[in-house]
């Protein structure tokens, strides 16, 4: 009897003080708390008899798939975004489209009532501006982006006799305000900083002369251009989102090759939008040229198909072809634009001879993103810069071909046909820095 109540005391005790600690974790944290515990103290038990059953290979299996969830959700997560930010920059451009073609609407209204309303008021000839080189032109239309970066350059330097970090601080900023872009920036200044280092740069001006340079590097480059001479049909597919002057920039380079003598063929492949076969047709007619359309909604790469296809039966010397510049989703963009170059290889093998990616400058460091998108969905061969006229972030054209190593193959600054020329790299530098 005396063994049974000193067990039963000490039973008595043990479960006393279980009930003491869970009062005093009721009383002190709360009944979440006292939940939270105990469902702890039941998993953790559950999780053992786990751990207990599974061997160390079973274990690191179960890891490595556990890693390989979580990397799938993250580049899920990246390609959302991604696919995010691309639908809103294509909103952002037709946006701007539309304004442009309502200004242009007002302006035509206006000329219709001043014609209608003041017949009887005599009309003074304007004088007649003598023409002007393209090289002149170029200049003038690149002023605001040189304002812009040797402005910036100057103030960076003004009053400055050596080279310090505050001048390199002002350096990275004058750089980084005319949209060349962070990672050319970063490289200009590395360029820089080294050669400060080694004692070779001591004054500004040695520092102008060294930042011009660098530049030049950048966008001079040497690649092979495919002619109608080399082939025939010669096939060029021309990609950007919309609103950056694509299709005006198929008709002016296809005016300009029947210019020159040459049979032309255009493909609409932008069957997403009516607007743009219109647009093309009017350009195909303007250009005289020959045009594959069809209706809205049809299958863009079949259109491509009987474009090439008509091309080699009946000995175009140039086909080229549209595409559309938004599409639901990313990767539908990406498998169409694939498609499209499927079939036109089922008839010239090595075609496209060129795949040229639109741009608009006045987008600036949206068209480093351009740029990259688009490098995911296509072989980029080159890039045309549209609207460098009235611009100040020309500069981003230094920093896609700096970042992605695609040669610049057009610049446009301006409206007119001739307006848009193959791009020279001494041409575009001298009228920068000069």
């Amino acid at each position: 009897i005396d063994r049974f109540s000193k067990s039963f005391n000490f039973c008595l005790s043990i479960i006393t003080m279980i009930f003491s600690i869970i009062w005093f974790v009721f009383t002190v944290f709360g009944s979440g708390a006292l939940v939270a515990g105990l469902l702890f103290l039941w998993t953790g038990g559950q999780l053992g008899e786990v751990s207990e059953k599974l061997t160390p290979q079973q274990a690191e299996l179960h890891l490595a798939e556990l890693e390989k969830q979580r990397q799938q959700e993250e580049e899920a997560r990246e390609q959302k975004q991604r696919e995010v930010q691309l639908d809103r920059l294509q909103q952002q451009n037709e946006a701007l489209q539309e304004e442009i073609t309502r200004k242009q609407e007002e302006r035509r209204q206006q000329r219709t009532l001043t014609k209608r309303f003041g017949e009887a008021i005599p009309e003074v000839p304007a004088p007649t501006p003598e023409p002007q080189s393209f090289y002149e032109k170029l200049r003038s239309g690149i002023s605001k982006t040189r304002e812009q970066m040797l402005g910036g350059l100057s103030n960076a330097l003004l009053g400055k006799k050596e080279i310090d970090e505050e001048v390199l601080d002002s350096l990275e900023e004058a750089l980084l305000g005319a949209d060349i872009g962070p990672e050319t920036t970063e490289q200009i200044l590395e360029v820089v900083t080294s050669r400060v280092e080694r004692q070779e740069l001591r004054d500004v001006d040695a520092l102008r002369e060294v930042i011009k340079g660098e530049i030049v590097r950048i966008l001079h480059k040497e690649v092979p251009i495919p002619t109608v001479a080399d082939r025939k049909p010669l096939v060029l597919m021309f990609v950007g989102v919309n609103g950056v002057g694509k299709t005006t920039t198929i008709g002016k380079i296809a005016a300009q090759y029947r210019r020159d003598g040459h049979r032309v063929l255009m493909g609409a492949g932008d069957t997403f939008r009516a607007a743009a076969i219109e647009q093309l047709t009017e350009w195909s007619r303007r250009a005289d040229c020959d045009i594959i359309a069809k209706s809205q909604g049809a299958d863009p790469s079949s259109v491509m198909y009987e474009a090439v296809e008509k091309a080699v039966r009946e000995e175009y010397d140039v086909v080229i072809c549209d595409t559309a510049g938004r599409l639901h989703t990313k990767k539908n963009l990406m498998e169409e634009l694939r498609k499209m170059v499927r079939v036109i290889r089922k008839v010239v093998p090595d075609a496209p001879h060129e795949v040229l990616l639109v741009l608009d400058a006045t987008t600036g460091q949206n068209a480093i993103f351009q740029a990259r998108e688009f490098r995911e969905a296509a072989d980029l061969t080159g890039i045309v810069m549209t609207k460098l006229d009235g611009t100040a972030k020309g500069g981003v054209m230094i920093g896609i071909v700096n970042e992605f190593d695609i040669p610049v193959r057009y610049i446009g600054v301006g409206e007119g046909i001739e307006d848009l020329r193959p791009y020279d790299a001494k041409q575009f530098t001298d009228s920068l820095f000069s």
